[in-house]
């Protein structure tokens, strides 16, 4: 399987560009689509159709981390540096790279989710701290290297030297 992979990257290589560049307009407009479903009032039940354009938008935006990260899970290896933008200075790192870029698309899906929350409070009464609560994990999820190194700042020693090791 290793050949077949090694002989299809370099046919792949003046492509790849374009096809990471239409990977983040996809990527885009399954974020908007989603968006505009979830806020929806009209369709109640496309609750689950935005989900999955979330989850596809999640995706498409991080199209070189999750490369790597198939590459490292399917073929136990690192895949061709030239495919990504920024190479893994660790086998672990690729893992961390896609989580923490994973865990900030969940951060603006927290951010939306609590700013429609607080816009439907007139109706319920009880939906503005459920709004403000999403708004304040979504806020600190999009933050969350910031948020790392500052607890890393803050406790310091081995706790400061690990956060470096995991976020770089």
């Amino acid at each position: 399987m290793e050949n077949y992979v090694a002989n299809v990257i370099p046919h792949l290589l003046q492509w790849w560009p374009v096809i990471i560049t239409l990977a983040y307009l996809v990527g885009v407009a399954f974020t908007v689509v989603a968006a505009v479903q979830a806020v929806s009032q009209k369709h109640r039940f496309s609750r689950s159709t935005a989900m999955w354009s979330f989850v596809a938008a999640v995706l498409l935006l991080n199209l070189p981390a999750l490369m790597d990260s198939l590459s490292m899970t399917v073929f136990n290896q690192s895949s061709e540096q030239s495919l990504s933008y920024s190479p893994p200075s660790s086998p672990g790192s690729v893992y961390i790279q896609f989580a923490v870029y994973g865990i900030m698309t969940v951060g603006a899906i927290g951010i939306a989710r609590g700013i429609c929350l607080m816009r439907d409070t007139p109706n319920q009464a009880m939906n503005m701290s459920r709004g403000i609560v999403h708004l304040f994990g979504g806020i600190l999820a999009v933050n969350i290297i910031s948020f790392l190194r500052g607890i890393g700042a803050t406790v310091g020693g081995d706790v400061q030297s690990y956060i470096a090791k995991i976020i770089g």
